[in-house]
């Protein structure tokens, strides 16, 4: 049961932003291997290092294909907004990279073994999910300090960026999906969307402190796998982006059933 509720939070930290904000609209790609496979492909929006055995990872227009776009060295980090499974292999599409001896950006596909993922917020409620609960508080600090500033996660080296201006509206209509106090006793809320920011946290406690001492540093980026808990997913590794979409698919649903729900009762 515990794993059940802990697929569906992290279902829902990768899906509520993109019904965040209207102004939003979900990128697709222009590519044939995309159209073609929508079925199997999973959205994953998280940002990898490239760590080829080679020195370099080769970016395609489509998995299994014998051109290159471009090759993209070691160190370098790229962001994977898409990923499928192929012939036993996991490639990951990543949109809009730059390819300065072309002259342009394009949207290509790179083996999955070919890159670590960067710790994120996935990777911090992967490891402190039995920390999280429910935020029963009234934004007291926040609305005092009328300003926000955002963190990747609790105790990272560094803040995202700072809100300079939170109007009250904001805050009355502000979203806590899951609440966190750290071992200082600092409370921390994670927020899906605010100001174009997504899948941030704020220091509910001290919300306009960017010096919070770095608690929780990020490791250093490790190799990105289907079958951690947040996926949920045992058995044949094949049916992976069949399961999490249909997860997701569910998690829309449900949500779609509790807001007819609650708008009849008011």
């Amino acid at each position: 049961m515990k794993k059940v509720v802990f697929t569906l939070i992290l279902a829902w930290l990768i899906l509520l932003p993109a019904f965040s904000a209207f102004a939003d609209v979900l990128v697709e790609p222009d590519n044939d291997f995309f159209n073609k496979n929508r079925r199997n492909i999973v959205q994953l929006d998280r940002s990898h290092y490239v760590n080829a055995p080679g020195g370099f990872a080769v970016m395609k227009e489509a998995p299994g294909v014998r051109g290159e776009i471009t090759r993209i060295e070691n160190g370098e980090t790229v962001f994977v907004n898409y990923t499928c499974l192929y012939n036993g292999e996991f490639w990951g599409l990543t949109l809009g990279y730059p390819v300065p001896e072309q002259g342009r950006s394009a949207d290509g596909w790179i083996r999955m073994d070919d890159l670590l993922v960067l710790y994120d917020y996935i990777s911090f409620a992967e490891e402190h999910f039995d920390e999280f609960y429910d935020y029963k508080g009234d934004f007291e600090e926040l609305e005092r300090a009328g300003a926000a500033v955002l963190w990747p996660w609790p105790g990272a080296e560094a803040p995202v960026w700072k809100v300079e201006q939170l109007d009250m509206s904001d805050i009355e209509y502000l979203q806590v999906s899951f609440a966190y106090t750290d071992e200082s006793g600092r409370e921390w809320g994670f927020v899906t969307y605010l100001y174009g920011s997504r899948n941030i946290w704020i220091c509910l406690s001290d919300p306009v402190n960017p010096n919070i001492p770095a608690f929780n540093p990020a490791p250093p980026p490790n190799k990105w796998s289907t079958d951690t808990e947040h996926t949920n997913i045992e058995g044949d590794q094949s049916d992976i982006p069949v399961l999490i979409i249909v997860l997701v698919a569910a998690v829309v649903l449900i949500t779609f059933i509790l807001i007819r729900v609650f708008w009849k009762k008011t």
